[in-house]
């Protein structure tokens, strides 16, 4: 059948199965015609637009400027698109605004003037453009982060490379005049130098694959899981004779086990790490329940602390720490906390003062909590 034999009464159903609204509108604005995709579209029935002016679907700040509009291109009808690379928003019965591209066509029929509009939701679309920008703002930020932590860690592993050049000059001059002990303190210290590179290269690895990595995402039981990683840490507790209290309710959450259990050992190990002096680290591992779908982990030491201001940049590989030169480590372990908190869209903070301890937080969605015995 050729398009001549189509029926005006087929014409029209054709129109009526069109995905996009289809409205046509005298040279007055007054809507003559509209399909069933501009019902479902703007949520009005046909006979609420039909003899209404077409400003009515225009978001009402803009209505006086779009018949300004409509004079202009009546001045000058052809067809054209409307709202490609542009905000264009139209409004539904309910007043909610949503973007929108637009066609018009000008005809002229027997009765006059008519144009035709076709109008395009374009929310999906524009939601994912806006989540591909988002991704790339990020992605370009990461990329900074990471060019700007390789560089400081370039500079860092020079200090321990020195060391071990210099001492394997040191090394070679003990050992051509057989002195034993200045052997055993060069090789001691170029030993020492290439641990301490090669923990710097480690985290740095850590610190990239917690922002790139892949990630293998299962649902596990949180209790369960911090136990593990005390147990990982059994060795440095029984060492400083560190006291650990742990008040978790049994609840299930999903993350990556392996990076679940890296957030909770290095916060857990700067606690101990950074006790007062002389005395034995005390931590405490709190759960708090915030809802039926979120529990909130508290890890509170009573360490030396910082001063507040440091707490905006605690987390960031870049900016120098109080009590760097004292304590060792490379001070990226805060920083791979906050990268894989990041990567499961847990929001990380910390408060603390001088002499008064630290305390960590973040918020964990969770699938269920499973009363204890005894709870109803």
């Amino acid at each position: 059948m050729s398009f001549d034999a189509i029926s005006a009464d087929d014409f029209r159903l054709l129109v009526e199965a069109s995905p996009a609204a289809v409205i046509a509108a005298g040279g007055d604005g007054v809507v003559q015609f509209v399909n069933a995709e501009t019902e479902h579209m703007f949520g009005y029935r046909r006979e609420e637009l039909i003899g209404k002016s077409v400003d009515m679907l225009v978001p009402a700040p803009l209505r006086q400027g779009h018949a300004a509009l409509r004079q202009g291109f009546l001045a000058k009808p052809s067809k054209r698109a409307m709202g490609a690379g542009r905000d264009l928003k139209a409004t539904r019965r309910d007043g909610t605004e949503f973007p929108v591209e637009i066609g018009l066509t000008p005809i002229e029929t027997a009765a006059g003037l008519v144009i035709l509009a076709t109008i395009l939701d374009i929310t999906v679309r524009r939601e994912a453009e806006d989540a591909l920008a988002a991704r790339a703002a990020e992605l370009e930020h990461v990329n900074e982060r990471l060019a700007q932590f390789a560089f400081v860690a370039s500079l860092d592993l020079q200090g321990p490379l020195r060391k071990i050049a210099a001492f394997s000059d040191l090394l070679e001059d003990a050992i051509a005049s057989s002195n034993q002990e200045e052997m055993a303190y060069a090789s001691q210290v170029m030993r020492a130098s290439a641990l301490d590179a090669r923990k710097l290269v480690d985290d740095l690895l850590t610190y990239s694959s917690a922002i790139y990595g892949e990630q293998q995402l299962e649902i596990l039981d949180l209790r369960e899981e911090i136990q593990f990683t005390l147990a990982d840490l059994a060795e440095s507790i029984a060492e400083t004779n560190a006291e650990i209290n742990v008040e978790i309710p049994a609840t299930t959450f999903i993350a990556d086990r392996s990076q679940f259990a890296r957030l909770m050992r290095n916060i857990v190990a700067n606690a101990i790490k950074y006790r007062k002096p002389g005395q034995a680290a005390k931590v405490g591992i709190v759960a708090v329940l915030q809802d039926d779908e979120a529990i909130r982990l508290e890890i509170v030491d009573e360490g030396v602390g910082f001063e507040e201001e440091f707490a905006q940049t605690i987390f960031e590989p870049f900016t120098p720490h109080p009590g760097k030169a004292r304590y060792p480590g490379t001070g990226i372990e805060l920083a791979i906390c906050k990268s894989i908190a990041d990567r499961h869209g847990w929001p990380i903070s910390v408060k603390s003062h001088p002499g008064e301890g630290a305390a960590f937080f973040f918020t964990i969605p969770t699938l269920f909590t499973i009363p204890t015995l005894g709870e109803e």
